[in-house]
């Protein structure tokens, strides 16, 4: 795997029972403080952008998502077998 080239720095202000807390929380992952800031940050970022409920289309796309809705559901006789079996666990 090829480590990516850091280039950029990013500068923030935090109390000192904040850093106190991430400096132990890297400690105990082994990672370093900028390590593990990176990796939290970047997860934070990537969680929130995949949980957007909002998404831009042309018309067309939208138009055919849309019919496609408007269609009456389909019986799975498989996934309806499945969801009515007793679950093997509680045997």
């Amino acid at each position: 795997m090829v480590a990516l080239k850091k280039t950029e720095t990013v500068n923030i202000r935090i109390d000192a029972s904040t850093r106190d807390l991430i400096a132990r929380a890297a400690e105990v992952s082994g990672k370093s403080v900028t390590a593990f800031m990176t990796e939290a940050a970047q997860a934070a970022a990537e969680r929130e952008l995949l949980e957007q409920r909002f998404f831009r289309v042309d018309a067309e796309i939208f138009g055919a998502i849309d019919d496609m809705l408007g269609q009456e559901g389909k019986v799975n006789e498989g996934l309806r077998g499945l969801l009515h079996a007793r679950p093997a666990w509680l045997d």
